[in-house]
C-alpha cells in the first residue's frame, strides 16, 4: 500500500452561501487558518451564494426571510429604508462584508468537478492509495474559464508587480493564475494579463517582493478575537505538509504591501470535506408526457426574472411551496394565470413559533437519518398566510386545480379530459442537492437517500470525513448556521485537528 501522504489543506469547503461561510467562521473559532488549514472554493463568480441569482422583484420585505449570519448582524450593512431593496443586491453586500470581515478568503469562480476518495484500496488501484479526498477543480463556473482569489468583495487581490510596458498604475491590477516560481520565491513566470501592459509584457514579468509563505508566521484574522489567533507549529504534521506542497503546483505566495494570493493545484488533496453546495444549480422539474410537444415556453423558476415578460400570455403555474405563491401573485398582476400541484397546498394558519420550526426540522432530520431521501422544510411547516396572499385570494388568484395529467402543444389536459389553453408553463418545483460531484464516492443507497448522522445530521455515516450542508434539516436558512458550526466542530475532532 503507498505511503499516507501529508494533504495541500486538512479541509475543504465547497460553497460560500450561508451554510458555507458558517462553516468557514467556526472552523476558524476553531484556530484553523484558511488558506491553510482550510480552504473555501465556491463556483459563483461573486460573494452571495445563490441570492445573487434571485430574480429582481424578490426584495427584503417579500422573502422569506434572511437571517444572521454567526458573528455579524444583517442590519450592520442595511442602509435606512431599505425595505424595498432586491434580495439579489443586499444579501451579496452582507456576505462580501462578511468575507472581509473574517478574512475567509474564499477563491472564486472555482468549480469542484469530482470528488475522489484515495483512502484504501477498496476505493482506488492499490499504487494510487494516500489517504485522503481528491477533489478535481477547474476556474470558472461551470461553462465558462478564468479564476481569482477574491477579497470578499469580489475583486481581485492585488499587489506591487513591475510588468515591462504597462500603462502607469497598470500594475495595481493583475489576473493572478497560472504561476510557477523559480523555487527562489524572487520570481514568477506564467501568463499574467496587466490593463495597459505592452504585447508580451505578460509573458515574463518581474515579482520583487514576493517571497515564498513556508515560514513560520502568526496569522491574525481581522475581526477575530485575540485567543484564537494561532502561530504556524512546528510539529511533524506541519512539516510533513510544507514539504509535499514544495514539492508540487501547489503555492502561498506573500504579496509584500498586500494580501496573500494562493494558488492551489488543479487537484486538491485533502482530509475532510465539507460540502455547502446547496440546491440552487439543481432546479427540478418532473416527467409530464408530450412535456417536449408543448408549443410555448417552458421555464423553471430558476430562470425567472419578472412578470412583465409574460404579459398578454396565460400562464401555467406548476408548484405548492413559497416561490409558486410568489410569482403566482406577481405574474397575476400583469396577466391571466392557472396554479396547479401534484399536492394540495397547506395553508399555515398559526403564528409559525420557535417550537412549531424545531418540530419540523426534526421530522426532516428523522427522515436523512434513515436513509431516506430529504423532505423540504416548507412541505412540514405549510405556507404562510400574509398581507400579499390575503390581497391575492381577494383577486381570485389563489384558485387551486389538482394536476394535470398530460401536456399539449396548446396547453395542458386535466384528469377529467378538460383542455386548459396555455401559453406558458412556469415550473416552480423546487430543486435537488447539488450533490453529481459527489458521485464516485457512493453516498447514496438503493432508495436514493444518504444516511447522515451526527448531532444535527450533517455527517454521513458512512464516511464521517464528509459533512453535507444544505442536505435535509440544514437546507433552510434558520438550519444552516448551527449546521456550519456542528459540522466544524464534528469534522475537526475526527480529524484530531488542534483546537483553541
Amino acid at each position: 500500500m503507498a505511503a499516507v501522504t501529508a494533504p495541500d489543506v486538512d479541509i475543504l469547503v465547497i460553497g460560500a452561501g450561508q451554510a458555507g461561510l458558517s462553516a468557514g467562521y467556526h472552523l476558524q473559532r476553531l484556530g484553523l487558518r484558511p488558506e491553510q488549514d482550510f480552504l473555501i472554493v465556491d463556483h459563483a463568480p461573486g460573494p452571495g451564494g445563490a441570492w445573487q441569482f434571485r430574480w429582481p422583484s424578490l426584495t427584503l420585505t417579500t422573502v422569506n426571510g434572511v437571517h444572521d449570519l454567526p458573528g455579524m448582524a444583517f442590519t450592520e450593512v442595511l442602509r435606512p429604508g431599505s425595505d424595498q431593496a432586491p434580495a439579489a443586491t443586499a444579501v451579496p453586500e452582507y456576505y462580501a462584508r462578511y468575507e472581509q470581515r473574517f478574512d475567509l478568503r474564499v477563491h472564486r469562480p472555482t468549480t469542484v468537478r469530482v470528488v475522489c476518495d484515495r483512502a484504501t484500496p477498496t476505493t482506488c488501484p492499490t499504487e494510487s492509495v494516500d489517504g485522503l479526498l481528491h477533489a478535481e477543480t477547474v476556474p470558472g463556473t461551470p461553462g465558462s474559464s478564468g479564476s481569482a482569489t477574491t477579497n470578499g468583495s469580489g475583486e481581485r487581490r492585488t499587489g506591487r508587480i513591475d510588468v515591462p510596458g504597462a500603462a502607469s498604475g497598470a500594475a495595481e491590477s493583475v489576473s493572478t493564475t497560472g504561476y510557477s516560481d523559480d523555487s527562489s520565491g524572487k520570481r514568477l513566470t506564467g501568463r499574467i494579463d496587466v490593463p495597459g501592459a505592452a504585447s508580451g509584457a505578460a509573458e515574463s514579468v518581474s515579482t520583487a517582493g514576493y517571497s515564498d509563505n513556508s515560514a513560520e508566521q502568526t496569522h491574525r484574522t481581522p475581526g477575530r478575537p485575540a485567543e484564537y489567533d494561532t502561530a504556524t507549529d512546528d510539529s511533524d504534521a506541519t512539516r510533513a505538509r510544507h514539504a509535499t506542497m514544495a514539492s508540487t503546483e501547489h503555492r502561498v505566495l506573500e504579496l509584500s504591501d498586500s494580501a496573500t494570493i494562493f494558488d492551489p493545484p488543479a487537484t486538491l488533496r485533502v482530509r475532510g470535506l465539507i460540502n455547502a453546495t446547496g440546491t440552487w444549480e439543481k432546479p427540478f422539474v418532473p416527467y409530464y408526457p408530450d412535456a417536449g410537444t408543448f408549443a410555448g415556453r417552458q421555464l423553471h423558476a430558476h430562470d425567472y426574472r419578472n412578470a412583465e415578460e409574460f404579459a398578454g400570455r396565460h400562464v401555467v403555474v406548476v408548484g405548492a411551496g413559497i416561490s409558486a405563491v410568489q410569482l403566482l401573485d406577481e405574474i397575476s398582476r400583469v396577466t391571466t394565470t392557472t396554479w396547479t400541484s401534484r399536492t394540495e397546498p397547506r395553508w399555515r394558519t398559526d403564528e409559525f413559533s420557535r417550537d412549531a420550526g424545531r418540530r419540523a426540522v426534526a421530522m426532516v432530520e428523522d427522515r436523512v437519518r434513515r436513509g431516506l431521501p430529504p423532505r423540504s422544510v416548507v412541505s412540514v411547516t405549510g405556507l404562510p398566510v400574509t398581507d400579499r396572499i390575503r390581497a391575492a385570494r381577494a383577486r381570485g388568484v389563489m384558485d387551486w386545480h389538482p394536476m394535470f395529467s398530460r401536456i399539449e402543444p396548446d396547453g395542458v389536459r386535466w384528469a377529467d379530459g378538460t383542455p386548459q389553453p396555455a401559453d406558458v408553463i412556469l415550473w416552480a418545483t423546487g430543486f435537488r442537492s447539488a450533490l453529481d460531484h459527489l458521485a464516485p464516492l457512493r453516498l447514496r443507497g438503493p432508495g436514493g437517500g444518504i444516511t447522515m448522522t451526527g448531532r444535527l445530521a450533517t455527517q454521513v455515516a458512512a464516511d464521517p470525513r464528509i459533512h453535507l450542508l444544505g442536505y435535509g434539516p440544514s437546507a433552510s436558512t434558520i438550519g444552516a448556521n448551527r449546521a456550519g458550526r456542528a459540522a466544524a466542530v464534528e469534522l475537526t475532532e475526527h480529524l484530531g485537528l488542534r483546537r483553541v
